[in-house]
């Protein structure tokens, strides 16, 4: 009965922290502080999965750092340098036939002051198809001061709405198709000449942490699009695009993944006089060239680490789109899915667990088994799972069950307390609820007991002469010491009869001597009944005590609002009717065959002989314990 109500109440309350949790799920998204908890972890995987995971070694950064501004300043000046330098580097690198040269510097603005040099490095990329400058898309509130994206120069690559669906996936809600191309904010190769430009943005995206894992194929710009300088790349080399709207890049290695060799260095051997400076170290590679220079910023935060040169950002960008390998992560209905059933299997094993520790060693490894999962899918098949949140939500679940089932259960222990204190010693009851089977003890089951019955002789006699007040207080001051006895040898007090008591030992504790205890302590509520009616006066006041052992069913007896713990059984009446013998034997206590048998060497006792009951065709055996015999 008990553990039923229980079960429902769990029900319940696993249902309604269902709802709450799959509504925070949905939520989560959209908390910035969970979604920060989660990218520490996926970044912490993806940093393992890079130490595992080599470059294309067809990539070669060619990087301009402090060391190259520092040497190259007699030939080159301060930074920015001639264009010559570079256009000069260019043709250089030409010779040994590159599969491709990228830049990752924005030749913004033409140089006023030494134009020619502008013009030969224009020269030097018409004459060229492997070659690519970068350019970045602005966003800005006020982008109808800037040109419509068709009133640029026709080299600029523009997809319109319905060829940006064919390049990088479906459209999404803001891909409007608009009659006018929309108006942008444009950072431009303006230094060089508009028929040598190839193109591509390097609009990293940057998450709202501050760090950046993404990369747009094709910034879209109202519906309309610009093909990303990596993807551009790929593209011309292997004839494929991805169909997907942006990508969380794969890296490798570690900080300087690619091999990178200084500008300086590369400049000075390929204008050396040595015709053999570099032999075939460039052909088929593609080269980056970039900056690593402090003085020059070129850095973001990524999740390999926080000042991550861009160069190796766009390195790490065209390995990935040429290979076509990136991280992965679940549709939001897939992680629904798998987030339902790990939450259900998670929810089973608790549900079923009553032990609190128990229940806490079985979430610890179900989150760290979690935590497994997720390094693994990174690490080993580049798939992203948001554990930390789905482990707050577990946590918080689990947390909300067990307290709900912690005050049931204290409830439910305060209830048992109040139902067996009527029937047991306290200290009983403790041991009962520390043994936690207070619950088991109070379902019905067919045990073996000795039960006691004990009534007041000439009670009726006794209430002739006096008030029912003083008769109320005479049985309470009685009652009160008889109980305290049955209580000090560990029995259960059954119920009250009118002037009568029943009295039974061997549950819900298990007690092997039984019948000795029972004994025992009928013989000191006669002790209890002498000292009474001494202080009281009452020399007419005398008690019958009948004991008897069998099987008898044990158990909570009555409605869910109201019961008691009780035993019946044909054995019960048996010892109310061994009990009814003292009146017609005049002894104050008998015990029937079985129980005297079952006491073995303990007591002595006294064939008192058979006789016939109530309700029974066969005759009853009766016996005194022998110290009994002279009553006093």
């Amino acid at each position: 009965m008990v553990q039923t109500l229980q079960r429902n109440s769990d029900h319940k309350t696993l249902f309604l922290i269902s709802c709450l949790l799959f509504t925070c799920f949905f939520l989560f998204p959209k908390v910035s502080a969970v979604s920060s908890l989660d990218n520490l972890w996926l970044d912490f995987a993806i940093r393992q999965r890079a130490e595992l995971n080599p470059p294309d070694d067809r990539i070669v950064v060619i990087d301009i750092d402090d060391a190259s501004l520092n040497n190259m300043a007699p030939l080159a000046g301060g930074w920015p340098w001639p264009r010559a330098i570079h256009a000069e580097m260019v043709e250089l690198l030409q010779q040994q036939k590159p599969a491709a040269i990228v830049f990752d510097i924005l030749f913004a603005d033409p140089d006023i002051y030494n134009p020619d040099s502008d013009q030969y490095f224009s020269e030097v990329l018409r004459q060229t198809n492997n070659v690519y400058l970068p350019i970045l898309h602005l966003k800005t509130d006020a982008d109808a001061m800037f040109p419509r994206l068709d009133q640029y120069p026709e080299t600029l690559e523009v997809f319109p709405p319905s060829e940006v669906k064919q390049v990088s996936g479906p459209a999404t809600s803001s891909d409007i198709s608009k009659p006018m191309p929309p108006h942008a904010s444009l950072v431009l190769p303006k230094a060089v000449d508009p028929k040598a430009w190839r193109l591509g943005t390097i609009n990293f995206q940057i998450d709202p942490d501050g760090i950046g894992r993404r990369y747009s194929p094709v910034i879209r710009i109202d519906g309309w699009g610009l093909e990303s300088l990596p993807a551009k790349v790929a593209y011309d080399l292997t004839g494929f695009r991805t169909e997907q709207n942006e990508v969380f890049l794969d890296w490798y290695g570690d900080e300087e993944p690619y091999k990178r060799l200084p500008y300086h260095q590369v400049y000075s051997q390929l204008t050396t006089t040595e015709p053999n400076a570099y032999p075939g170290s460039f052909k088929d590679k593609i080269i980056v060239i970039g900056s690593t220079a402090a003085g020059l910023h070129d850095i973001q935060a990524t999740p390999i680490s926080g000042t991550y040169p861009g160069v190796f950002i766009l390195a790490t960008a065209i390995d990935g789109f040429l290979s076509q390998r990136f991280l992965s992560e679940l549709t939001f209905a897939q992680q629904l899915m798998l987030f339902a059933l790990l939450y259900f299997i998670l929810m089973l094993f608790l549900f079923m667990l009553e032990n609190v520790l128990a229940a806490l060693g079985a979430l610890i490894a179900f989150i760290s088994a979690l935590f497994i999962l997720s390094y693994w899918s990174l690490v080993e098949y580049a798939y992203q799972l948001p554990v930390v949140g789905w482990s707050v939500l577990y946590l918080f679940g689990a947390i909300l069950f067990f307290s709900h089932r912690h005050l049931q259960q204290q409830k439910q222990a305060q209830k048992t307390v109040e139902v067996f204190s009527r029937f047991l010693d306290p200290k009983v009851v403790k041991i009962l609820l520390e043994q936690g089977t207070a619950d088991q003890a109070l379902l019905g089951k067919s045990t073996r007991v000795t039960i006691l019955f004990t009534d007041i002789r000439e009670f009726t006699h006794l209430s002739e002469y006096r008030s029912a007040t003083e008769i109320v207080d005479l049985l309470n001051q009685y009652f009160s010491r008889q109980v305290g006895v049955i209580f000090q040898h560990q029995g259960t007090l059954d119920k009250f009869i009118g002037d009568a008591i029943m009295a039974f030992w061997g549950e819900p504790v298990e007690d092997p001597n039984q019948e000795v205890s029972a004994i025992n302590a009928a013989l000191e509520m006669i002790e209890q009944m002498k000292k009474f009616r001494r202080e009281f006066g009452l020399f007419d006041f005398d008690i019958g005590i009948g004991i008897h052992t069998g099987e008898v069913v044990v158990g909570a007896i009555g409605t869910p609002s109201r019961y008691d713990y009780t035993a019946i059984g044909d054995a019960v009446n048996l010892a109310s009717r061994i009990e009814g013998l003292t009146k017609e034997t005049g002894y104050r206590l008998l015990v029937s065959e079985q129980t005297r048998q079952a006491c073995g060497d303990a007591f002595d006792f006294v064939l008192i002989g058979d006789y016939k009951v109530k309700g029974r065709e066969e005759l009853v055996t009766i016996y005194q314990p022998r110290r009994l015999c002279d009553e006093s």
